[in-house]
């Protein structure tokens, strides 16, 4: 135990002075942040155990997929993604797609490839990788952690980049406690987040100029989402780490 709180007070002290420059490295210092702080699946209120485990690497910190959800309290039993379904992934509120409104490089990277993307056997390739390759940009906005959430990898897998909207019905798929709905376009969440996702969105669009779809109409949502559910405890308390980490204004 003494051997754990160790790593936990390391982690944390190294945490403010590391600024992550890529997607993976921003899951590691993710995985850190929520255990450290606030380990819980984004979409629901209740308290979800997970379960920390080192597997083959010594230092826990090393894998995003460390941390597991104990689906105790709510569990997932669906048909599509099973084994996702057991574990935390770190969702884009924002999805890394929308990224293609910011710029051109990046657009064109993303949707037609670029003369650098060719793998080592001589094959192109386009799409997010490849935008990864090309852009300081997309790599800094798919490392900005304000837009990284933990969610139960199944759920993950079925939003995509869904844009977020309000669905007719209560068609749950990952049990009582994570009231999320989706549909083949569109994903519903539950009123008490509602908030925190418009202030990501919209933190996004003034930082990066990411736009949305069906954006005036979105835009609108959003804002009347942050004006029906408030900041909670933990959102101050992530925007007060990351200020210090990165140095960002919100």
């Amino acid at each position: 135990m003494k051997y754990l709180l160790g790593l936990l007070l390391i982690s944390t002290i190294a945490f403010g002075a590391y600024i992550p420059k890529n997607f993976t490295k921003a899951k590691e210092m993710s995985v850190r942040l929520y255990y450290t702080h606030h380990m819980t699946s984004f979409y629901t209120d209740s308290e979800m155990k997970p379960i920390v485990y080192i597997g083959k690497k010594k230092f826990p910190y090393k894998s995003t997929l460390i941390l597991q959800l104990g689906l105790i309290n709510s569990p997932y039993t669906g048909s599509k993604y099973v084994a996702r379904g057991q574990k935390i992934e770190w969702e884009h509120i924002v999805p890394a797609s929308w990224f293609v409104t910011v710029n051109e490089e990046i657009r064109s990277a993303y949707e037609d490839g670029d003369p650098r993307c060719v793998t080592s056997k001589g094959k192109s390739y386009k799409g997010r990788k490849c935008a990864e390759k090309v852009s300081v940009l997309f790599n800094k906005m798919e490392a900005d952690m304000y837009n990284l959430v933990p969610v139960i990898g199944a759920l993950n897998a079925m939003r995509i980049a869904k844009p977020y909207s309000i669905i007719d019905g209560e068609a749950r798929e990952f049990g009582d406690t994570i009231d999320v709905e989706i549909t083949t376009k569109f994903i519903e969440v539950m009123p008490s987040k509602r908030g925190n996702i418009a202030r990501i969105m919209k933190y996004m669009n003034k930082k990066y100029g990411v736009t949305f779809p069906n954006h005036i109409e979105t835009i609108n949502m959003l804002d009347q989402w942050d004006t029906d559910d408030v900041e909670d405890d933990w959102e101050l308390k992530k925007k007060e780490i990351l200020n210090k980490t990165y140095g960002m204004e919100f």
